[in-house]
């Protein structure tokens, strides 16, 4: 295939400004005030949906799918620059008909044959009224005739495109360019945003995990344990997903934020006194007093930060987690002897995986179990200790257990 060359450039942009000239020079049309409502409402509802989600993938498919309604296209295509700077991912995808999965839509900065790599390497909208008259000219997906790649500016310059496109050819209007354009304008800010708060997201997440790691060190255990106890939630959540009793609490952003939170399950040992944190036998009926107090005081912690710093769900989450994860089923465990379903969702699969991970490990007072003895004892459990919907969900399948012990070993 042909390349689209640099020095092509010129005599594009020359026939764009020449189609510009001539929808200058033509009568004033009527206004299609219908049409022109329609798109106001479909911006208007878009924006209101963007300032209630959160800054992830479902975002930009929200934004392009919103996008695309507006302009009244057949695709609708979101890129943004990677984080190693050297190329675009298709993040967002809306149309009719497609079945390409967001996964195969990564393009190198070196691929000017695309409209958006032009586009974004320009820094200039790029308009191919059809892509069969255009040599080297490569589609959105197959079967586009018109395409409109418009760069996403941000504070330091491109950080995406916008690109559209159409079965049939013959391009985009003037008036349709400049409304593309508004739009690129408007959900460039709504991107710009959404970088800044997921990046000051990590930030805030990567110190409350240094928080736990920090107060399961004193206890001598700095290798694997919080990244598997995190890694077991994450995959017994992801079993409850769809599954009719949990439908109300278990969606893909809870068990994200689940999966965070469950490294803040043991926090509460920072304030253990040494001499009982680091006993290297068992505990006598004293000093078990003192340990038990750790959910609390994890639970006072977090409530503390969320009072001095405000809530967010992984704190939330976390607090809950804190407090409950040594309640049992049958309303035996502490701090609150809370049973059966009175104990939160996460801090019942967060006390399954806690319990998983300290049998199967090893530990100066004892042995690791086999898998084995530790499946069966867990099956043990089920319906006094644990809660047996999520033991039999839990044991279904032991060879992704397996797996992330071989992930984060001690």
């Amino acid at each position: 295939m042909d390349v689209i060359l640099r020095d092509q450039l010129p005599e594009l942009l020359t026939r764009r400004n020449e189609a510009a000239l001539l929808a200058a020079e033509a009568p004033a049309k009527t206004p299609n005030l219908a049409r022109f409502s329609q798109q106001l409402r479909a911006l208007s509802s878009l924006n209101a949906r963007l300032i209630c989600m959160e800054a992830d993938r479902p975002v930009y498919n929200e934004m392009v799918q919103g996008v695309r309604r507006v302009m009244n296209t057949d695709i609708c295509g979101l890129f943004l620059l990677t984080a190693t700077a050297d190329q675009l991912d298709l993040v967002g995808l809306a149309g009719k008909d497609i079945e390409m999965p967001l996964e195969h839509g990564r393009l190198a900065l070196s691929e000017i044959q695309r409209p958006a790599v032009q586009a974004f390497q320009e820094e200039y909208l790029i308009h191919v009224p059809d892509v069969l008259a255009m040599r080297g000219a490569s589609p959105l997906l197959p079967g586009c005739r018109s395409l409109l790649a418009l760069p996403i500016m941000g504070r330091e310059g491109p950080v995406g495109v916008f690109e559209f496109a159409r079965r049939a050819a013959g391009g985009f209007t003037g008036e349709e360019i400049d409304l593309a354009g508004m739009l690129v304008d408007q959900m460039a800010y709504q991107i710009e945003n959404y970088r800044l708060i997921r990046q000051l997201s990590a930030s805030r997440d990567a110190v409350i995990h240094g928080m736990a790691r920090l107060a399961e060190s004193r206890g001598g255990d700095i290798g694997g344990h919080l990244d598997r106890i995190c890694a077991y939630s994450q995959i017994l959540a992801q079993r409850l997903l769809g599954r009719p009793s949990y439908l109300h609490v278990v969606t893909e952003e809870w068990i994200a934020t689940l999966t965070r939170a469950a490294a803040l399950h043991d926090i509460g040992k920072v304030g253990i006194p040494d001499r009982i944190l680091l006993k290297p036998g068992r505990l006598d009926e004293d000093e078990f007093l003192i340990m038990r107090t750790h959910a609390r005081l994890g639970a006072d912690i977090l409530q503390d930060l969320m009072a001095a710093h405000g809530a967010f769900p992984m704190l939330e989450v976390g607090t809950q987690i804190a407090l409950a994860h040594h309640e049992r089923w049958d309303g035996g465990g502490y701090p609150s002897g809370l049973a059966g379903t009175e104990i939160p969702l996460c801090a019942r699969i967060v006390a399954l995986a806690d319990v998983y991970d300290a049998l199967t490990s090893k530990r100066v007072y004892k042995s690791a179990w086999t898998r084995d003895e530790t499946l069966a004892q867990v099956a043990g459990l089920a319906g006094s200790h644990f809660d047996p919907d999520l033991v039999d969900v839990f044991l279904q399948d032991s060879s992704e257990l397996e797996l992330v012990r071989q992930r984060f070993p001690d």
